[in-house]
């Protein structure tokens, strides 16, 4: 083995985050049988330890050496304003679009109702039978759209 034990300020067994990548990259490296619980001794960290750091790695809990700025990943306050107010923003916006769509709802009955109100007088009334009065475009049902 050639791989350094990264040096501790104190007797505690707590690794740094760059020191945990340093590891677990030598640790990757043990290809033959054996050679990872020997490694693990080596350095004083039970194989336990370091297959939780895999796990923690591969499933992004162990965050990346690489990553750019602070590894404090805590919203700012202004961001925790911004984001209270884009969520405040989407609720009344849900609730208008509910209302829309209730209205539109609405409107649909409303208007199939009126239509059949309009067949029904026709087929007891023969004078509007004649001269069925000219519906403006928005009235007349689409075609392949039926009225509930």
């Amino acid at each position: 083995m050639d791989f350094v034990i990264p040096p501790r300020a104190s007797n505690r067994k707590h690794f740094t985050l760059a020191q945990k990548h340093e590891i677990l990259d030598e640790y990757d490296k043990c290809l033959e049988r054996g050679s990872k619980i020997a490694f693990s001794r080596a350095v004083g960290i039970t194989d336990g330890t370091i297959r939780l750091w895999v796990r923690q790695r591969e499933s992004g809990e162990l965050r990346s050496r690489f990553k750019t700025g602070s590894e404090d990943q805590r919203l700012r306050q202004g961001d925790k304003r911004l984001l209270k107010q884009v969520l405040k923003e989407n609720e009344i916006l849900k609730a208008k679009l509910a209302r829309s769509e209730a209205a539109v709802d609405i409107l649909g009955k409303a208007s199939a109702l009126l239509d059949a109100m309009a067949k029904s007088a026709a087929a007891t009334d023969p004078v509007l039978k004649e001269a069925e009065p000219q519906r403006p475009e928005w009235l007349i049902p689409k075609s392949g759209k039926t009225s509930p």
